[in-house]
């Protein structure tokens, strides 16, 4: 029974990360960053009206932003090089300086592009915001009862065999 119902749960939950995510996903967009909050931006983006085709030449015609995933990748070569030769002495903190320059670069080509924007659009991609917020919050309320809400996170759980 319980592994019915988890089944059951972990469809709902593909079901509301395919309704997030599903137009970001299907224009092929990652460039706000990895995880959920570069497809959020994009819908948000959207949703205040810029075309894909506005975002995109956005971050491809950004050079600080390729030099910052120059950088980042550099930085993480080196990190990797040293974690494995046990020799680490200013890699970590490059970069984690790489990644904070890429993060504050990918914002304000954010902010560049939501800056020409009008207030009717950016009453909507706020209306989606919100929408999203509610989204996350059923998105923790279902993984709660799933997993329970215990500090350790084994309140609530169950085999599969109970």
């Amino acid at each position: 029974m319980i592994a019915k119902r988890a089944i059951a749960v972990v469809g709902g939950l593909v079901l509301i990360l395919a309704a997030t995510h599903g137009l970001a996903l299907s224009q092929g967009f990652v460039h706000g960053g990895k995880g959920r909050g570069g497809h959020d931006m994009f819908l948000l983006a959207r949703a205040a009206g810029l075309t894909h085709e506005q975002i995109s030449t956005a971050f491809q015609s950004d050079t600080n932003l390729k030099n910052d995933f120059a950088n980042l990748k550099a930085a993480h070569e080196a990190l990797i090089s040293c974690l494995l030769a046990n020799s680490c002495t200013t890699q970590v903190a490059s970069f984690a300086s790489a990644q904070q320059a890429l993060a504050q670069e990918r914002w304000t080509v954010w902010q560049n592009l939501f800056k020409g924007v009008s207030s009717t659009n950016l009453q909507q991609a706020a209306s989606v915001y919100s929408q999203l917020q509610q989204l996350q919050s059923q998105k923790k309320q279902i993984f709660q009862s799933v997993f329970g809400s215990g500090p350790s996170g084994s309140e609530g759980t169950a085999s599969p065999n109970d």
